[in-house]
């Protein structure tokens, strides 16, 4: 019998007992998970899915790296580092600043018809979370996506998502531009997940 049953507490008691051991079981079930939702695929390719989208495409990737996401956006928020992983840029230029975006233009190899691809775009800086981008002019009739960046394994890699949505004028045959536009951005993370990895 509870001791407290003439003050009316006995209930309080015996409810506080029950929601502590809850919470012990809850806290136990969270170490035995933790180990499996820890494991990282730091070594599998990046995971790059796209399709046709009408003269254009959209193509979807995640991977983990082995590297803080403070060491991932060292080179990816980074205008002169930009060559270091995209494989087709000659140059990468700001062209104007302020508090969280800037404006920059890219200018990238082509093909035999159009050599040099020029895109201005305003990119919006969350610093070791998100980066997006919004074509404003250019070669390019859409140009837009965003990169996130979140930590895993207790912030000691990083589980990267992009996204992009882009298209030319007069457009290409559909299974080019979807192979082509999978190619381009595998390479381009695994290029990324090499130079972030190497610098940590």
């Amino acid at each position: 019998m509870c001791p407290w049953v003439a003050e009316g507490r006995c209930g309080t008691i015996q409810g506080v007992a029950v929601l502590g051991h809850m919470r012990r079981v809850i806290f136990l079930a969270a170490l035995l998970i933790a180990p499996y939702a820890a494991a990282q695929t730091y070594e599998a390719a990046p995971v790059v899915t796209a399709h046709r989208d009408g003269d254009g495409g959209v193509a979807e990737a995640t991977m983990d790296v082995n590297a803080p996401p403070s060491a991932v956006w060292a080179i990816l928020s980074d205008c002169s580092r930009a060559q270091s992983f995209m494989r087709s840029l000659i140059s990468c230029r700001v062209l104007e600043r302020g508090d969280g975006w800037d404006v920059r233009e890219h200018r990238s190899r082509g093909w035999v018809l159009h050599p040099v691809m020029r895109n201005v775009s305003r990119i919006t800086l969350e610093p070791n979370r998100r980066l997006s981008f919004r074509l404003i002019e250019g070669d390019w009739t859409r140009s837009d996506g965003e990169w996130t960046l979140t930590p895993i394994d207790g912030g000691r890699g990083t589980h990267v998502t992009y996204r992009i949505n882009a298209a030319v004028a007069g457009g290409v045959p559909a299974g080019i531009s979807r192979s082509l536009l999978v190619a381009n951005v595998r390479g381009t993370l695994a290029a990324l997940r090499r130079e972030a990895e190497r610098g940590s």
